[in-house]
């Protein structure tokens, strides 16, 4: 161990010593051993050895220390040539591992550059290459290019060439734009967007109108399912709200659930008047959609919702429409009624701090609901509502509990003949703080899976 007062700083000081010769004996080994044969392996007459080489200019940079002056004068040579090389499957190979080679030439750790100028010139060249294999793969790094090179170079040498990648007849090169375009506006629940909000208008907010009507589902996914990145732009985004709601029809059921997880963030956007007038029959129909996944997305966005509109404004303008719709039992099955349950139980998990502010009123109601559940008639129905008042018990009132929770779920608890039923009221009584009997003959995953994820069921 190195030791402490003047002794252990002569040590450090050795070692660094000693680590900055070893660097500098390893470059001078590769310059004098590595670099002449990755040269001429570069320059070889099959495309087969030179594509290698060339997507192998990376590791060569970073053996020379992303040292920019030495990579410069050796491995941005290479890079250069590959990227006009006689053969596509040479560019397709390069531009396949652009992003990675760009970084380890170690020129965006200085001011802006020539050099770096530069290379994006040759991923602009990438970007338009006449081959729909190498405009595709050189697109899959528009999000990490725009991350090294900053908005000014994004907006030089990458921006002119995104329409013409947008209108690509390729549907394989729209769909990897689509998806790293979006990537570029950031990452969810993180502020890392490459860019500013006025770029991301002025370049992007023309493209994502037409990936939106774009005929293959793929493409328009790529989007949806990133949207919500940039939902504090959607109020300024006419276009691309208006083919949003037309989307809530898709036939593709895909496309109808990323609609449904966006939903809420459209609310955001847009205030929870614009959701009641527009968005407020379409969520209603995706609730009641007959794949389970389009309905789950509607319950994980019930939490969203109501962080943006709040407790009184989900009372008064959603549950009544929950609350028909639970009851209105001879017109849907028991999977619609599962489905509002588990929005209701979802009103709830995301933030505690909040959750403790609800009404007593607004409880009420959850509760409310919740305990109808434990009385269907289908199986289901009751574990599902076992499991939601389970979810509720940091928030009920004692007074609430004591009077309609515990004896509820005793009864379920005791008397209940489905396993899985009496199996999760213990639990949730277990959650209220009483004492039950054996409760660690746990349930089958796999059967549990079916039962909450819409196998159906003689009612």
């Amino acid at each position: 161990a190195v030791g402490h007062g003047k002794n252990g700083e002569d040590c450090r000081a050795l070692i660094k010593g000693d680590a900055i010769k070893v660097e500098a004996i390893r470059k001078a080994a590769v310059l004098e051993d590595c670099v002449p044969v990755f040269q001429d392996l570069s320059k070889d007459e099959q495309d087969s050895v030179r594509l290698l080489a060339v997507a192998s200019a990376g590791s060569l940079a970073r053996s020379l220390g992303m040292d920019s002056t030495l990579n410069a004068d050796l491995v941005l040579p290479i890079v250069m040539s590959g990227c006009i090389d006689l053969s596509w499957r040479v560019r397709h190979n390069l531009a396949k591992e652009f992003s990675i080679v760009a970084s380890s030439l170690g020129f965006h750790y200085e001011p802006p550059s020539r050099n770096l100028t530069e290379v994006f010139l040759c991923y602009s060249g990438l970007l338009q290459d006449t081959e729909a294999e190498v405009r595709s793969a050189a697109v899959g790094n528009v999000a990490l290019m725009t991350l090294l090179g900053g908005s000014d170079l994004f907006v030089s040498h990458v921006a002119p060439t995104l329409p013409a990648l947008a209108a690509d007849n390729v549907m394989e090169v729209r769909s990897r734009l689509a998806q790293t375009m979006m990537d570029c506006c950031g990452l969810d629940n993180e502020e890392t967007a490459s860019l500013s909000d006025s770029v991301i208008l002025q370049v992007f907010k023309p493209l994502l109108e037409g990936f939106l009507n774009d005929e293959f589902a793929e493409v328009q996914l790529h989007v949806l399912s990133k949207l919500s990145r940039v939902s504090h732009l959607l109020s300024k985004m006419d276009v691309v709200v208006s083919s949003i709601l037309q989307m809530t029809k898709a036939p593709n059921w895909r496309v109808r659930e990323a609609v449904g997880h966006l939903l809420p963030h459209l609310a955001e956007a847009m205030g929870v008047s614009f959701f009641k007038d527009h968005l407020l029959e379409p969520w209603l129909k995706l609730l009641l959609d007959q794949v389970a996944d389009v309905r789950t997305a509607c319950v994980t966005g019930m939490s969203k919702l109501y962080h943006v509109a709040g407790a009184q404004w989900i009372q008064t303008e959603i549950l009544p429409h929950y609350r028909k719709i639970y009851e209105d039992g001879n017109q849907y099955n028991y999977l619609t009624r599962i489905t509002v349950l588990r929005c209701y139980a979802n009103l709830v998990v995301e933030d505690k701090e909040e959750a403790s502010r609800f009404s007593p009123d607004f409880l009420e109601d959850v509760v409310g609901l919740l305990l109808d559940g434990l009385v269907d008639r289908v199986a289901n129905v009751r574990m599902v509502s076992a499991r939601g008042l389970a979810r509720l018990s940091a928030f009920c009132e004692e007074g609430i509990v004591e009077e309609k929770v515990r004896p509820a779920l005793r009864v379920v608890a005791n008397d209940d003949s489905d396993d899985d039923c009496r199996f999760f009221a213990n639990l949730a009584l277990e959650s209220y703080g009483e004492e039950t009997g054996d409760v660690n003959n746990k349930p089958e995953m796999n059967d549990l899976e079916k039962r909450m994820g819409g196998v159906q069921v003689n009612e």
